[in-house]
């Protein structure tokens, strides 16, 4: 999969230069070339600061909450208003922080096409569109995640059906063998406690 992904990159990237250079000329190519990846270099600078300043707020605002968080409701404050304000700037922030980062993958992976996708990505209106398909991406791969790691994984539940008995264990107990799916066996003698005297 990841070598079809690279032999379509380098096919497309080579098309798209093989085209503009044949339209354009070898030096109107070069130029648009170079201010495309500057241009993706600009935006990504500004976008990526201003995402990193979102996600450190909605972290300051979700450790400022869980501190007061009981007091608030106590007294009222936190209403289900303000939970589903904070929890939209935390979900934008998360989902621009991902598109952000897909895009800046694209602006420094080099060729024209792919600086163009990346600028896109970095684009508030580009990501506001792109929002919903992210939630959905993200929903899928938790749900699947879910199901895969639900129920006991690699433990096994044994019951042992028995009754409790009052035996003294004498001499040096020692550890025998494990047996495979019984776990370990102590060996012992058993006998039987002493007798009470009974009091008149």
């Amino acid at each position: 999969m990841i070598a079809l992904l690279f032999l379509a990159y380098v096919v497309v990237e080579i098309g798209v230069l093989a085209w503009l250079g044949s339209t354009l000329g070898i030096g109107a190519t070069i130029l648009l070339f170079l201010g495309v990846s500057v241009l993706g270099y600009l935006v990504l600078g500004a976008q990526g600061r201003r995402a990193l300043q979102n996600l450190g707020r909605v972290r300051s605002t979700a450790a400022d909450r869980a501190g007061f968080a009981g007091a608030a409701d106590r007294a009222g404050f936190a209403g289900a208003a303000d939970r589903a304000g904070f929890a939209g700037a935390a979900d934008r922030a998360l989902t621009d922080g991902a598109l952000i980062g897909v895009g800046a993958a694209l602006v420094l992976v080099p060729g024209p096409v792919t600086s163009a996708a990346g600028i896109l990505l970095l684009l508030p209106p580009t990501r506001a569109l792109l929002r919903p398909a992210v939630r959905a991406v993200a929903a899928r791969k938790v749900a699947a995640a879910a199901a895969r790691g639900g129920g006991f994984r690699g433990e096994r539940l044994v019951v042992v059906d028995g009754e409790v008995v009052e035996h003294t264990v004498v001499g040096t107990p020692r550890l025998g063998a494990a047996t495979p799916g019984a776990g370990t066996v102590l060996e012992g003698e058993i006998v039987d406690p002493p007798q009470r005297p009974h009091l008149p």
